[in-house]
């Protein structure tokens, strides 16, 4: 392991160790217990804090174990140097012979001593009274680690809760912790997504965490793309480090305590009174003390593993007769196969045991893994149901699965008799639901759309003659595939369904309170798909509004799939990011980071884009490209919004603003390659900013034809959204003759983004230098940093048009004070055409020289250049800079040029 990697522990850490420094040097305290499950970090936190206390304390490490422990004071015996072996049976003569040791290293001039603890949990009862004996006396300072509350750990718990020693329950990692555990294992960026699989896979636990990262880089499954990390896929069970960590746990334990982990393992969670009738309470109430059981979140009668790996690894080690007479006995102690505490891993081990569910629950358990992302275990669910009058609503569920996973054949051949065979509303409307998904992810999208509503309609027909009509459902429900195939056209002006009426019909649609769950998922997709068409035509708020709506309808199934949930939420944040509520987006963006790891997998890559894009729209460049590097390698993978287009074009961009020489410049020119174009908005956008990428860089060019097409492209299309970002492209590569059509587009478009760029275009349309100024504080107030930049920028160059060096040094000094509040974005990023103050490469190198003292006739002379040349040089850095003298040389110049330190951050 290399150095970084080593020193992670104590790093991510830093706050702990901290704390337990200042408690061992509080003359008031006697020590400190440190208290977490194996592999926490408890014995990094140590080093980290000896590192800190060296010089101070002189450490001895007392190493207990099971077999000392069966030793009176074996753990302590190398304290012991001149101790006979008749004082083994007084535990006063012990006593003495330890002080004696230590007193003897206090006389030689030894710091005070602090005895380190390890694996205290195994300490034998003598020792433990003894090491408190010597804690109470305050002739030495404990750090005692321990990962279970055992008997002889009793006494000197007592002393921590009588405050002569302070306890820390060290717990798991948060999920930013681990991932900066992730990037200084791997030595490059991380998808953010990827490093939350890991945390909610290992539990926080750094050395899981580590295991589970190991494994999946040897199996292939943790992926490398441009100096960028993704997780593919995740296969915890299959880690031997971490199987041989739970064989070890399993070996530690009593057989009736073995036989309630295996118990809890394989059925994910089981209620007390089942668990307890199953094994014995002494066994499942010591599980929990010890920190191995631990309630359901969501239902606290039922109990779980605590640490989440070990449900997968015990799982996986148990053999299958095993494996069913554990379930024969569970079922026998009161738990009916089908019980209280069923969920799809269930389903799944009743399977295995070669049982058959009712068809009811495997129905629901496919469902539910539909929602939660696992579409594998969902197709393998779905699959088992028997044919027969569930056997319509099992094939909807395994095609959504395919779909999923991608195999789009075998969702459409799964789906082909779906609508006909549709013998009740229900069925119907999960099978329009998932015809409609399917559909969409054709390039006739539009036409798929609208033959399946005219389906729908003929279907509905022929079950009305059964039922009762509803009407009011289908109308609005039809609306709903009519915008959609609108939306998939792209032209959002040609006459059609507009998004009010079909918002309208949704709203009228109140009917039937009882709706089935197609329903609530076809008009969630129906509210987010107002949200698009609303975010495309600027109307903001609208589009947020609509956005809630579906989220309430979401909330109304908690089994909605998991493609929905994902279609409403990246319109809602799309809908965030064009309004600028910059803010509000980072909320939705940490929250879907907390999501279960099937769907983290399937919807990490929309996320990292979603981060990019929010940071590139602030102006943050270098840290919007750490963004997009991995999550443009997990959507090759998985792209289920089709999001790779617009994100390697934006990448593209990024990577040659900030000069970044990696493969991410190339991006832009790949995607005639793709074979895909995404959402019509996205895909104008996309051509844009990778035409800007392609165009050459020299100031001396002309702003490229393309960006300025694009934006009248989308303007004819009705996509407003699209030409916001492409103007405001268009403005900072040169062509500054948009401002007016940027000013105008802005003017009506809603949002704290549109108003900062309102202002910069009416600000360069004026050629005014003071509403320029203006402009960079709404900028900043809107957290649109490199706008701000840009109209300084603009006022510079203005004023060192008109010779106004006064005013245009100010300006300089201004910009050079108001770093921190820019974010760290730098005059660096301007286009040449904007950026007048940019030297040449023989410039900065004077200046360089200059910086390190060197005088005129020095750099004259490195540079075989007469003096009066190198003046000249001097002199014209001067007037770009806005300086008269060399004072002021590093401070302005350093502010325009350097790249801070914070745009480095992972």
């Amino acid at each position: 392991m290399n150095h970084q990697a080593s020193a992670a522990p104590e790093m991510l850490r830093s706050a702990e160790a901290e704390q337990v420094s200042n408690h061992l040097l509080d003359p008031m305290l006697r020590g400190a217990i440190v208290m977490a499950p194996e592999g926490m970090g408890k014995s990094a936190l140590a080093e980290e804090v000896l590192r800190r206390l060296e010089g101070i304390v002189t450490p001895y490490r007392i190493h207990s174990s099971p077999v000392l422990a069966r030793i009176p004071y074996g753990a302590l015996t190398p304290f012991m140097e001149r101790a006979l072996a008749g004082d083994m049976d007084s535990p006063l003569m012990v006593l003495r012979n330890i002080r004696r040791f230590f007193r003897v290293r206090a006389e030689a001039g030894d710091a005070p001593a602090l005895l380190v603890v390890e694996d205290a949990h195994h300490l034998d009862e003598a020792s433990s009274h003894v090491l408190v004996q010597l804690a109470m006396s305050g002739e030495l300072r404990l750090l005692v680690l321990s990962r279970a509350r055992s008997t002889n750990l009793q006494e000197l718990l007592s002393l921590a809760r009588d405050g002569l020693l302070s306890r820390l329950n060290l717990q798991p990692l948060t999920q930013q912790a681990i991932h900066r555990l992730c990037v200084r294992e791997l030595g490059g960026t991380v998808l953010r997504a990827s490093s939350g699989v890991l945390a909610r896979v290992s539990g926080g636990n750094p050395l899981y965490a580590k295991a589970l990262l190991d494994g999946a880089r040897r199996r292939g499954e943790l992926l490398e793309s441009n100096g960028s990390w993704y997780l593919r896929a995740l296969s915890p069970g299959l880690e031997p480090t971490v199987q041989d960590l739970a064989k070890r746990l399993l070996m530690s334990r009593t057989d009736a305590q073995r036989a309630v982990l295996e118990a809890v393992a394989l059925a994910t969670a089981i209620p007390r009174p089942i668990l307890t009738a199953f094994g014995d309470p002494a066994s499942v109430q010591a599980l929990i003390d010890e920190g191995y059981l631990a309630p359901v979140p969501e239902a606290a009668d039922q109990l779980q593993l605590a640490q989440p790996l070990h449900t997968h690894a015990i799982r996986s080690l148990v053999p299958p007769v095993r494996s069913m007479e554990i379930r024969r006995q569970l079922m026998h102690s009161g738990g009916p196969a089908g019980g209280p505490y069923r969920d799809t891993l269930h389903a799944a081990w009743a399977l295995d045991c070669g049982e058959a569910p009712k068809d009811t629950d495997l129905l629901q358990a496919a469902r539910t893994a539909n929602a939660d992302g696992d579409s594998e275990l969902a197709l393998r669910l779905a699959q088992a149901v028997q044919p027969g009058p569930l056997g319509g609503r099992s094939r909807i569920e395994a095609a959504v699965a395919q779909l999923m996973l991608g195999n789009i054949a075998d969702a459409r051949a799964g789906l082909e008799d779906a609508l006909a065979a549709a013998a009740d509303a229900e069925t119907l409307d999960l099978a329009v639901l998932a015809s409609a998904q399917l559909a969409a992810c054709s390039e006739s999208a539009g036409k798929r759309l609208r033959n399946l509503a005219r389906k729908w309609a003929e279907r509905e027909s022929l079950l009305q003659d059964h039922g009762s009509p509803r009407t009011d459902w289908v109308a609005a429900g039809q609306s709903v595939l009519a915008l959609w195939a609108r939306i998939a056209d792209g032209d959002l002006l040609v006459p059609g369904e507009s998004q009010a009426t079909t918002r309208d019909l949704l709203d009228a649609d109140t009917a039937n309170p009882g709706r089935t769950a197609g329903q609530h998922e076809l008009r969630a997709l129906g509210y987010s798909l107002v949200c698009e068409a609303y975010t495309a035509a600027g109307a903001i708020q609208d589009a947020l509004q609509a956005a809630g709506k579906a989220q309430r309808e979401l909330e109304l199934d908690p089994n909605s799939q998991s493609g929905v949930r994902a279609a409403v939420w990246v319109r809602r944040a799309f809908a965030l990011l064009h309004g600028g509520n910059f803010a509000e987006l980072e909320e939705l963006l940490a929250g879907q980071l907390r999501a279960e790891p099937a769907s983290l997998l399937a919807y990490g890559g929309s996320i990292g884009v979603l981060e990019g894009a929010l940071e590139i729209h602030q102006g943050r460049f270098r840290k919007g490209l750490r963004r997009l590097k991995p999550a443009i390698g997990a959507l090759r993978s998985k792209d289920p919004e089709r999001l790779l287009p617009y994100a390697m074009s934006v990448a593209g961009y990024a990577a040659v603003v900030v000069d970044d020489d990696s493969p991410a410049a190339r991006f832009a020119a790949e995607l005639r390659g793709l074979g895909y174009s995404g959402p019509k908005g996205l895909q104008l956008a996309a051509r844009a900013f990778a035409a800007a990428a392609l165009a050459p860089q020299s100031s001396e060019e002309p702003p490229p034809a393309q960006v300025r097409s694009l934006a009248e492209e989308a303007r004819a299309l009705g996509q407003f959204a699209a030409e916001k970002d492409i103007l405001e492209l268009a403005l900072a590569v040169g062509d500054l003759k948009q401002s007016k059509r940027l000013m105008d587009l802005t003017g009506f478009f809603e949002g704290g983004e549109a108003a900062a760029l309102h202002a910069y275009a009416a600000a360069v349309a004026a050629d005014n230098p003071e509403r320029m100024v203006a402009a960079a504080d709404e900028a900043v107030r809107r957290r649109k940093y490199l706008v701000a930049v840009e109209c300084m920028g603009h006022a510079i160059r203005y004023y060192g048009a008109h010779n106004n060096l006064r005013r245009q040094r100010a300006l300089i000094q201004q910009l050079r004070r108001r770093r921190e509040e820019l974010a760290g974005v730098t005059v660096a990023y301007l286009s040449p055409s904007v950026h007048q103050v940019r030297l040449t490469r023989r410039e900065h190198e004077i200046v360089e020289l200059l910086l390190e003292g060197a005088g005129s006739k020095d750099i004259a002379t490195k540079f075989t250049l007469s003096q009066r040349t190198v003046e000249g040089h001097i002199y014209r850095i001067y007037v770009k800079l806005g300086i008269s003298k060399r004072t002021e040389l590093e401070a302005v110049y350093r502010a325009l040029e350097a790249e801070p330190e914070a745009q480095r951050v992972p």
